[in-house]
């Protein structure tokens, strides 16, 4: 049921459904493995820069940016690297399927912005210094 929906979300409801590379992720649960390492790393380096490295300095909108973008850049590298790895468990060529894995981690990319988006706005507000940000 809940990799069903993580398959879902992933896929955009068919609109990004790759073929072959997708019957493939959705079959070995690849997609829920992708979704277990990413959402716990962008809440934990949300809660870092609102929490740990709150510091009049690093409370500014550009600095929440770069951060998110960085986000953004770890997920894409744990999509592809957890993929990659991951067909070579059940024995298939991910050069086989590497533009679609590329568009399947600039996908989680984009997730993992908007996630660390969403849980800004509901632990920003605690923050001493940057409850402002990114608005």
């Amino acid at each position: 049921m809940i990799s069903d929906l993580i398959a879902n979300i992933y896929e955009l409801w068919g609109f990004n459904y790759l073929d072959a590379f997708s019957t493939i992720m959705y079959d070995n649960n690849f997609y829920t493995v992708v979704a277990l390492y990413t959402v716990p790393m962008v809440l934990v380096c949300t809660f870092l820069y609102y929490y740990v490295f709150d510091r009049p300095k690093t409370s500014k909108f550009w600095i929440w940016f770069i951060w998110m973008l960085i986000i953004g850049i770890i997920a894409f590298i744990i999509a592809y690297v957890t993929v990659e790895n991951s067909f070579f468990e059940v024995s298939l060529l991910p050069g086989d399927y590497s533009v679609e894995n590329l568009i399947f981690s600039a996908t989680n990319a984009v997730y993992a912005c908007i996630i660390m988006f969403l849980f800004s706005v509901l632990i920003k507000w605690k923050s001493t210094n940057s409850s402002h940000v990114p608005f």
